[in-house]
Parts: C-alpha cells; structure tokens; sequence
C-alpha cells in the first residue's frame, strides 16, 4: 500500500496523540481528587530529573518550535540574543528567586502566585486583581503556543488537517490530561515532550544541513549572498538595535518567564529548595542548545524561501516539499510538544488561579476541596476553548506575540523581589504595587505599538523594560503614602526565608 506523504504525517502525529495521552493519563500521574494542594501542584514534591525536564520543556514553548525558526528566517543571527536570556534565566531568576518562592510555597502551601502576594501584601480585591491579571497576560501566550504547532501540522499534512483542526486536537489533547491528571499530567507528558522535541530539532537541523550538502559555511554564504544583513546587527529589517539586544533577552525574556504562573506552579511542586537550585545550574545547558539547530533551520528555510511573507510558514513550507514523509512527521510532532508542552501547564495554571482566587474567595465560599478541583476542571475547557478560537487568527509572529505577554508579566517584578529578596524595611505596598502594574503596563503597551514612531532611535529600548521603568517609581511614589503591609506577616514570611538561606545569621 503506497501513502502519501501527508498520510504518513498523520500516522506518525496520530502514535504521538496516544503515546502522550498514556503519558498523562497513566497511573504514575494519579492526583487527588479532594485536596486542591495536591493537584494544582504536588504536594509531595518532585525530584530533580522530572522536575528538571518538566521545566525545561516548558520553558521551549512555541517560542522554540517554530517560533525560533521564523525569527531567525526573519531577523537573522540577531536571535543569537537568546544566549543572554538561557543563562540568566537559571542562574539568577530560578536559582534565586525561583527557589525562595519554593521556601515559601513549602512553608506555607501555597497553590497560586496570589497566594504569596496576598500573604505578603494583604487580602481582598488585590487577589482577584492579581489572578485576573495574569490570566490576560497568558492568553496572547496560550494563543501563540498552539498557533506555531497549528501551522506546522497544517503544512505537514498539505492541509487535510486545517490550522483551525490543528488546534482543536492540541486543545482536546490537553484537556484530558489536565483535567485527568493535574499538575502531573501536565509534568510527566512534559518530560516526554522535552525528550521528543530535543531529538526533533536536533534532528530537523542536521536534516537541514543535508539539503546544503552537509556544509555550514556553504549555508552562510548562500544566505550571506541573498542578504548580508541577515548575518549582521541588526539585521535586515532593522530590529536588533543595540537597545533592544541589550533588554530584550533579560526584560521580555528571562524576568518574564522566571514568574510565569505555571513557573510558581513548578516551584510550589519541587521536593525541596535544593532542587530547584540544582535546576537554576544546570537548565540553561538545555535551552541553550536547542537554538543551535534551530539557527541552521531557520537560515535553511531562508536559503530555500527568502520572499515568503509568514516567516513562522518557512520552516513548515521547507518540511512539506523536501523532507521525507515519516520524518516529516516526526519533526511535526515535536512541534506539538512544544505548544503542548507549555498550553497544558499555562492552563493548568491559570485553572488554579480563577478556581482558589476568584470563585472560592468571591463566589463560592468555604466549600470541599474536591468541589473546587471539579470546578477547576470546568475552567480547563474554558480556558482551552478560548485558546482555539484565539488562535484561529492571525496574530502575527510567535515570538512578538509572546512578547505581548512578557511585557505584562514583567510588571509583577517589584511584587515578586518584594516578598522573596530581603530588605531593610518595606519599600512596596498593595496600593502601590498595583498602581505601579498598571503605570507600567500602559507604558509598555504605548512603546510596543507607537514607540518606532514617537521615541528616538538611542532609546528604543524594549517594551517590557520600558515598563518597569515607569512601574518602579510610581509603585515607590504610591507606597510612601498609602497603608503597609501587616508587620506580623512580612516578619514571618522574612523568618522563613531566613531560617532557610541564612541559618547562622
């Protein structure tokens, strides 16, 4: 029996569907289903691999595949400023921060990131506030982390499955398992996701390789001879201006996605601080080498379709027409685990938040655990049903609407390092820091859609970090004049982190 190319695809994603679903459904992932604090996140903990792989696949969401690849079909070497964001992002954000949020979600179990806020900042609307306000930051990213896989798949299967089915099957996927399994559904078929999609780019990029004769300098040199600018800063549409290089990796990068929601999930589900420090020095090896092949992909596509105007089709259109079926196959696989891998815990996340925040604490008050995760799981098809129809439109490319995202969540900064850094006295209050969130997110927001027209070249410096910059001095200006945090609470939150970081002081 002889199949097409576009069948074998749908063979190969069709094993991968089951394998995942196994995966997330299967008895190592059994939550309860009458304690919230042990399935949103784990309350036993997880060890170091799991909880090692878990992260470091979702931190390769979209972004990665073919996220990355469009970006360097579009902008050329100036992706290369990932390198910037996968060592800070371990070394300081997660090694530092990322573990004493764990010494506070163990001390004190919490569940979401309003947990650890409100504990410091106080109650009430602040909590609603926050958990509101992270679920619109992570829409524009659960959107752009099944709109890439979406169109791979399309491509893959020369549209007998439409980008539009493409992202129900992703959602339906998901759905499943989170409402399943939890916070280790999402982990453990995030572990398997990272494994595939590490060996698919790897092996999409010496796939890639093949097409120009297995010689990297003959890839440069036929792209440096379609467009030199595509070898230089800052590249041939202009955008890796020094500014931007400079901020963006750390600013709408490694701050952002250190306190992503589904980041404090992982953290909360870390056995002990010591893991999560382990994982601050040793993940930045792993999402620093998935962007080597994806630059030899990406300049590939470049070589082979240099006009095409969605430079996040490139690498999709590459696939359809040169590789072989089954590989093609694979490699769109590994695609849906980097979309899947991230919308899963984001859902997951966000499922916590609008559960414990919002309806347990306005709606419905002092009812069982095991109504609120039923309710959780109704909000799981929520939240993927307006991903699907979101990312039925076309938004752009992946990473620019991540960043959309980024400059929001960044905002939460002065918050975060409020409650986990020790100061001297308490620079931040409630009213502060929310007055400061939304100064800062106006003012991102102004630079990311009329900055190129209003502000000077010297100072075009990413939105996100334009942001904090208005954030900080009105959440300090606010702070000075309104009511501080309760005493007691800041003064048990600082003697826990002490008790853990500094036990001799």
């Amino acid at each position: 029996m002889n199949l097409e190319s576009w069948q074998y695809t749908i063979i190969i994603v069709s094993v991968y569907a089951v394998f995942i679903l196994w995966i997330g459904t299967g008895r190592w992932t059994k939550a309860s289903n009458d304690r919230m604090d042990d399935y949103f996140k784990v309350g036993p903990g997880f060890g170091f691999l799991v909880l090692y792989l878990g992260m470091a696949g979702g931190f390769h969401t979209a972004f990665a595949i073919p996220g990355s690849m469009g970006f360097y079909h579009s902008h050329g070497v100036a992706f290369a400023a990932n390198i910037l964001w996968t060592v800070f992002t371990p070394l300081v954000m997660i090694y530092y921060v990322g573990s004493r949020i764990t010494c506070l979600g163990r001390k004190f179990n919490y569940i979401t990131p309003a947990d650890m806020l409100t504990d410091y900042f106080g109650d009430g609307k602040f909590r609603a506030f926050i958990a509101l306000y992270i679920l619109s930051c992570c829409i524009p990213l659960m959107t752009a982390n099944i709109t890439g896989p979406a169109i791979l798949l399309s491509a893959g299967t020369e549209n007998h499955i439409t980008k539009f089915g493409a992202t129900l099957i992703m959602g339906f996927l998901v759905f499943i398992y989170v409402t399943t399994s939890g916070i280790r559904g999402v982990t453990w078929t995030t572990v398997a996701q990272a494994i595939w999609m590490f060996i698919a780019i790897w092996a999409a990029g010496f796939w890639c390789l093949s097409l120009i004769d297995g010689d990297l300098l003959a890839l440069f040199n036929k792209v440096k001879e379609i467009d030199p600018a595509m070898l230089t800063l800052p590249g041939r549409k202009g955008l890796a201006t020094a500014q931007w290089w400079l901020t963006w990796p750390v600013f709408g990068i490694a701050f952002y996605w250190a306190i992503l929601p589904r980041s404090f999930m992982f953290y909360y589900s870390a056995r002990d601080v010591k893991t999560v420090q382990k994982i601050g020095l040793t993940v930045g090896f792993y999402l620093m080498i998935l962007f080597l092949p994806a630059m030899v992909i990406g300049f590939t596509a470049f070589a082979y379709y240099p006009d095409i105007v969605n430079s996040d089709a490139s690498f999709p259109t590459l696939l359809a027409e040169h590789a072989p079926a089954w590989f093609a196959g694979i490699l769109v696989a590994g695609g849906l685990a980097a979309g899947m891998s991230s919308l899963d815990a984001d859902t997951n996340a966000n499922s916590a938040m609008l559960t414990k925040d919002v309806y347990s604490k306005f709606i419905k008050k002092d009812s069982p655990d095991s109504h609120y995760i039923k309710v959780g799981r109704v909000i799981v098809f929520f939240l993927v049903a307006i991903t699907v129809m979101a990312a039925d439109k076309d938004w752009g490319l992946v990473t620019m609407m991540i960043g959309i995202t980024a400059s929001m969540i960044v905002q939460l900064l002065p918050a975060v390092l409020a409650v986990t850094v020790p100061m001297k006295r308490v620079w931040f209050t409630k009213a502060g820091i929310t007055w400061g969130i939304m100064a800062g997110l106006i003012a991102s927001f102004a630079v990311r859609f009329y900055g190129a027209d209003y502000l000077p070249a010297g100072v075009r410096y990413d939105p996100s970090f334009w942001g904090l910059v208005i954030n900080l001095p009105v959440a300090l200006l606010v702070s000075r004049f309104t009511a501080a945090p309760d005493t007691v609470a800041v003064a048990r939150i600082r003697a826990a982190l002490d008790d853990e970081f500094r036990p001799n002081r």
